[in-house]
């Protein structure tokens, strides 16, 4: 789950429940269906989708875990504060010109991004309906072109938080929140195979006070996965704890718990090495506040001691990795300031054998969050994040090749809202591809990108 995410979540999962048996969730392959001021997002016929709480946000006031209600479009509340001084991010010229794959009334929400074996691109995000927060896949060769939009997941009440990984044998697994209307909720996974999305299958048990989020998944070796995600029962009386289960020879384990409640689970993530392997990483603390960093090494079936970052480097949250083919591990995360995000930072090596703490957004004025990081088989590194400035905010990027970041830029131009949430990914090529959501408060578009690097 994400703050950052434009996802409108309350208060999280049952720690109970967390000791069933694995017959009590269904498995991924089974075919049975399964069931401050704020601007509240509206679909097309003018109809609120999204409603605060009873009292509003100051209702969530007090609350032990740390945790308040959050604006209902997904909308940060820093981009209402005063922008830190200093020089902007430069218009770049690198990236092509971007592409809006979504169009009023519904616009687009979220959007996640990878490249198959094939060199497909499968992009997945969720709009606003009248009937529903619906998820669309649409997939491109190149980037250029991109099918319709096609649904998948359930068709009504709020499907959120999308994560897709794309396997060796150009199938695609996705995992999604599905809420109702009082933001209780459960985590699914379906396949794609064949042009088709399996039947949503629960990942985690359901019933009314018990809601998930952050979900994120990984594939290892042969069918292997990793599923990883927040939960906590929708009380003031308890905190968000990360889970995780894992998929072997068939069978999902069951869940176990990553932190101990004792503070609030934020921002989890998990994703492949190139020998199957995969790393998880979570952040820990009081909600807007500054949060310690923690990832742990998934291998042969066993997920490792965590390993706080934080205690080597600086705090911060939304961790995301990318995997050079020399063995390195390449982390990226933000750190707010006072609720406000101010940095990004970037480091390299392995578990244990961490390098120097990076800053690629140093000496640049505004908000800068939501960084992802992709390596290109050339040893090539690209990061993108999120920069607002108050009158100007544009998705920016910087290039490592080899002789340390380079100045940031910006990816586009689109000279409207806000950016957000991008996810980046890179072809057999070496081009890199990246998408993410820009708008304003209540609504947002998703464009996509490409940058082939010399």
């Amino acid at each position: 789950m994400s703050f950052h995410q434009p996802h409108a979540r309350l208060l999280l999962l049952s720690m109970s429940l967390w000791g069933c048996n694995n017959n009590e969730v269904a498995g991924p392959e089974a075919r049975s269906h399964q069931p401050g001021p704020v601007e509240q997002a509206k679909g097309p016929n003018g109809k609120i989708i999204h409603a605060p709480p009873p009292g509003g946000m100051a209702a969530t006031k007090g609350m032990k875990s740390g945790a308040e209600f959050q604006d209902p479009s997904g909308f940060p509340m820093f981009h209402g504060h005063s922008v830190p001084a200093g020089p902007a991010v430069p218009p770049g010229t690198a990236w092509s010109e971007p592409i809006q794959l979504t169009k009023k009334p519904t616009g687009g929400y979220r959007p996640q991004l990878v490249v198959g074996p094939d060199d497909r691109l499968h992009a997945v995000y969720y709009d606003r309906t009248d009937g529903g927060d619906i998820i669309r896949h649409r997939t491109s060769q190149g980037g250029l072109e991109w099918s319709p939009p096609a649904p998948l997941g359930h068709t009504d009440n709020r499907n959120w938080g999308p994560d897709l990984v794309a396997r060796a044998d150009g199938s695609v697994v996705l995992v999604y929140d599905h809420a109702l209307e009082d933001f209780s909720s459960q985590g699914f996974i379906t396949f794609w195979r064949d042009d088709s999305w399996s039947t949503p299958t629960p990942l985690t048990p359901g019933g009314k006070g018990e809601e998930v989020g952050s979900g994120h998944i990984a594939h290892g070796p042969e069918d292997s996965l990793v599923y990883v995600f927040i939960g906590k029962k929708m009380s003031p009386e308890h905190h968000f704890q990360a889970w995780y289960r894992m998929l072997q020879g068939g069978v999902w384990t069951k869940a176990k718990a990553l932190t101990d409640g004792q503070d609030d689970a934020w921002h989890t993530n998990v994703e492949r090495r190139p020998d199957g392997s995969m790393l998880a990483g979570w952040d820990v603390g009081m909600g807007g506040s500054e949060t310690t960093l923690y990832v742990a090494e998934v291998r042969d079936g066993v997920m490792a001691q965590p390993e706080n970052i934080s205690a080597t480097s600086r705090s911060g949250e939304r961790v995301h990795f990318a995997f050079g083919a020399d063995g390195q591990d390449h982390l990226t995360w933000f750190h707010k300031e006072h609720g406000n995000p101010i940095h990004i930072y970037t480091r390299s090596g392995k578990p244990g054998h961490w390098g120097t703490t990076h800053e690629p957004s140093a000496g640049f004025g505004g908000f800068h969050f939501d960084p992802d990081i992709a390596i290109n088989h050339a040893g090539v590194r690209c990061l993108v994040w999120g920069w607002d400035a108050g009158d100007e905010a544009e998705l920016v990027y910087s290039v490592d090749q080899g002789e340390g970041w380079s100045s940031p830029k910006r990816v586009a131009n689109i000279a409207w809202g806000k950016p957000g949430l991008p996810s980046i990914d890179v072809d057999s090529s070496g081009q890199f591809h990246v998408i993410w959501n820009q708008g304003v408060r209540g609504y947002n578009e998703v464009y996509v990108a490409q940058l082939k690097v010399p």
